[in-house]
């Protein structure tokens, strides 16, 4: 029994380390390059006259969830829930004790 709780545990931890590592996994290099292509855009345009409005170079953030990720991202939020309430019963009892 302590065996199997083991390997659970340890599978709920390596999921939340997962989850957590890759939760912005691409996200910025794909801003930056949107980014870097807006720029570049705006100074073509502003070369050649045209009328510039910052609609015109704001891309919209993109969402690249799915629902695997989604379902990570909820387990995850559990551990770190269940973690952070732990660890606060455990340094209490420490500060109690001392």
């Amino acid at each position: 029994m302590k065996k199997l709780i083991k390997v659970v545990f340890l599978m709920f931890v390596l999921l939340f380390l997962f989850t957590f590592l890759n939760m912005n996994n691409n996200t910025y290099d794909n801003e930056a390059v949107l980014t870097q292509e807006a720029i570049l855009e705006f100074e073509k345009d502003l070369k050649e006259g045209k009328n510039l409005q910052p609609s015109y170079y704001i891309q919209p953030k993109k969402d690249y969830s799915n629902k695997a990720c989604k379902i990570g991202m909820k387990c995850s939020k559990v551990i770190e829930d269940c973690v952070n309430k732990i660890l606060r019963k455990l340094l209490s009892s420490i500060e109690s004790s001392s």
